[in-house]
């Protein structure tokens, strides 16, 4: 696949579209990564400098990221997320026409500690379920998610939480909760991502995440759950409808 070396085009513009077309054809997926400079000026038939300019003004253009230690990799779209949408990861994931996953970090029964308990309207040092999943779409990491609900509110829950399993679902179709006449109240902020983050993430320590902190209620107005849930603000743009 080597440039022409005639043409009056600089052959790291030549390389440049060569990627980009790479990326609109599915050559090269969002989130995939690039094959190495070294191997680049092999495919390519030319110098390292020449490719090296190429990758940067990508990456400067929104095309490509650089990941320390990791390489170069397809840089994913941003997703936009109506802030008032409760609905659940699963169902959100479905309207984007993507295919959800989970891994699950923490499932345990825990009391809850002052915070969690006023949020939750429950007496301090309550039974919760504190669950703590890391959300994939695609099988590209999304969003860290912290959730907890009180087990006196909904018992033996901790059994009935599984891996691929929507956590909504088990509400409505076993609790009765109606999820879609629900509300929520949330507080967001911007945060660095620490070394968990990027480890569960893939993304660079120090990275800005949005942290989401949400309180979901039913139609009476009594808490379902809190949920606390980080993700890279270069996946996402937050929309409003007033």
């Amino acid at each position: 696949m080597k440039l022409n070396t005639e043409s009056s085009l600089p052959l790291y513009l030549q390389l440049k579209q060569n990627i980009k077309d790479g990326i609109q054809n599915g050559q090269f997926l969002p989130g995939s990564k690039l094959p190495n400079e070294s191997d680049l000026c092999e495919i390519y038939g030319i110098s390292r400098i020449t490719v090296r300019r190429a990758i940067s003004e990508l990456a400067d253009e929104g095309f490509l990221e650089r990941k320390q230690g990791k390489g170069t990799f397809v840089k994913r779209s941003k997703m936009a997320r109506e802030l008032i949408n409760v609905n659940g990861f699963t169902d959100f994931s479905k309207q984007l026409g993507k295919n959800p996953s989970k891994k699950t970090i923490v499932c345990e029964e825990a009391k809850a500690d002052k915070e969690i308990a006023e949020s939750l309207q429950i007496p301090a040092g309550s039974p919760v379920l504190k669950l703590c999943r890391v959300m994939y779409i695609d099988h590209e990491p999304f969003l860290i998610d912290l959730a907890h609900y009180s087990l006196e509110r909904f018992p033996n829950l901790l059994e009935r939480i599984h891996e691929h399993t929507s956590s909504y679902q088990v509400l409505e179709n076993i609790y009765n909760i109606d999820i879609k006449n629900s509300t929520s109240k949330k507080v967001i902020t911007a945060i660095q991502a620490n070394h968990e983050d990027s480890e569960h993430l893939d993304c660079e320590i120090g990275d800005t995440l949005f942290n989401i902190y949400k309180t979901v209620y039913d139609q009476d107005q009594v808490p379902i759950h809190t949920s606390n849930f980080k993700v890279p603000a270069s996946l996402v743009a937050f929309t409003i409808t007033t």
